[in-house]
């Protein structure tokens, strides 16, 4: 069993955590941590934290209802306590990218608007606002969240009901109103085949151009996403040890994040059978080749795509620079090129995934499962046929026009090979069994 302790790893926590760790201890030995059932005793751990001023001093509402059968009455936590409280518990569960880029970031800065713009801490009013507001997927999961919370302060007895209750089933999917640019939950792979959320390849021409022209710093990582697909965090944390030029591709196999500001391993979702490295082909000669060969090789530990003044790009100033910035009245790449009429729609920058994926398969005719094998997102793979994608996607060149289905000719080849195998085999058999005829 994992609790919270409150304690924060600042100057003199050490000496909190011993002081702490020796009143526990005599509170085992005497039985005080143990409810008469065997149980822990979750109300004692949270006064000790308490008098060891590492928790608030929060009353617990005793009555759920009011005799006249009116609403309960507002819980003594706030929500922001309730939330912190859950999160404490969920800690030790999450990534740490997770849970202080989500739950203490996103999330959170979800409930903080939704509040500040509310005047209110009432459930409905603060769901309301967040569905007309917010990325509805987002707030799905937020609700869902603050529901849990509330369950568990509602277990440890410092709560007497749940407001949330049921929240996050009501929504249902449909376009977030309101929204603005940013507050987009849009790094989702659910719709990478929807052309209207991907430019046409000459429109990416056009940004390319536009970025080489005035923003030369930003071009060449820019240009990486359009050829691969790749997710953000894993284009800012390629490194020169994962482009293997002797054997023509570069591996995907680490994501950065900036809120952490560490790298970590590709998620494992199961999507391929639990490998975490993606291979990309990068022909020699071709544009995504050229484009590497262009940029000056580091050291193998080094990124390869950097800010302009040389450091690990900060994706944020990325996004203003491709959105503006409203508050400083900066127009951004696609703004410009809107006013401009060169493009008549904004996309987001992870929109550049939906890009190239969308290319790929409509344009350029390349098999949709060698492009999910390519990029990472999720698609109906079976057993069966995993490894043959696997072999196939290393062989097929993402920048030219299939004359036909790549996997198909390929698959045709592997069977030719095979059936022209069995053959022989079959002829040794028969020769074999013809010497031994002879000997009799």
């Amino acid at each position: 069993m994992k609790k919270g302790t409150g304690i924060s790893n600042v100057e003199g926590w050490e000496g909190k955590a011993d002081l702490l760790r020796r009143r526990l201890q005599l509170e085992v030995e005497e039985g005080k941590l143990t409810n008469p059932d065997g149980t822990f005793n979750e109300s004692r751990y949270r006064e000790i934290l308490v008098g060891q001023k590492l928790k608030p001093d929060l009353k617990v509402v005793k009555s759920a209802l009011t005799s006249d059968g009116q609403l309960p009455p507002k819980p003594e936590l706030s929500i922001f306590e309730v939330w912190d409280m859950y999160c404490e518990y969920r800690k030790g569960d999450l990534r740490e990218s997770v849970y202080e880029g989500k739950y203490q970031g996103r999330y959170k800065n979800f409930l903080e608007s939704a509040i500040e713009a509310t005047k209110s801490e009432d459930p409905l009013k603060i769901r309301n606002w967040l569905t007309e507001n917010r990325s509805l997927k987002t707030v799905k999961l937020v609700l869902s969240n603050l529901e849990k919370a509330y369950q568990l302060g509602m277990k440890q007895k410092l709560l007497s009901h749940n407001p949330f209750e049921g929240m996050a089933e009501e929504i249902v999917k449909k376009g977030a109103r309101g929204k603005t640019q940013d507050e987009v939950d849009s790094e989702s792979d659910d719709d990478v085949l929807d052309r209207g959320k991907a430019y046409t390849w000459d429109e990416v021409q056009i940004i390319l151009e536009y970025v080489q022209e005035k923003y030369p710093h930003w071009y060449n990582y820019l240009k990486f996403k359009f050829l691969t697909g790749c997710r953000t965090g894993e284009g800012i944390a390629l490194m020169w040890c994962d482009i293997e030029w002797d054997k023509e591709r570069v591996l995907i196999r680490r994501t950065y994040d900036r809120i952490t500001k560490k790298f970590y391993p590709l998620k494992n979702d199961n999507t391929y059978k639990g490998e975490l490295v993606r291979k990309f082909p990068i022909p020699k000669n071709g544009e995504l080749w050229n484009l590497l060969k262009s940029i000056p090789q580091g050291k193998d530990n080094e990124i390869v795509f950097k800010s302009k003044l040389g450091k690990i790009i900060d994706d944020t100033n990325f996004s203003q620079t491709w959105r503006g910035r409203r508050n400083f009245n900066r127009k951004g790449i696609i703004t410009q090129l809107i006013e401009a009429e060169r493009l008549n729609k904004y996309l987001s920058p992870y929109n550049t995934r939906h890009t190239f994926i969308t290319h790929a398969i409509f344009d350029l005719g390349i098999d949709e499962k060698v492009v999910a094998k390519w990029c990472g997102h999720t698609i109906d793979v079976s057993n069966k046929h995993y490894q043959d994608i696997a072999i196939f996607a290393e062989r097929i060149n993402p920048e030219v026009p299939q004359q036909q289905s790549e996997l198909d000719l390929l698959k045709e080849q592997l069977r030719q090979q095979q059936e022209a195998m069995k053959q022989q085999q079959e002829l040794i058999n028969k020769l074999l069994q013809n010497g031994d005829n002879l000997k009799s």
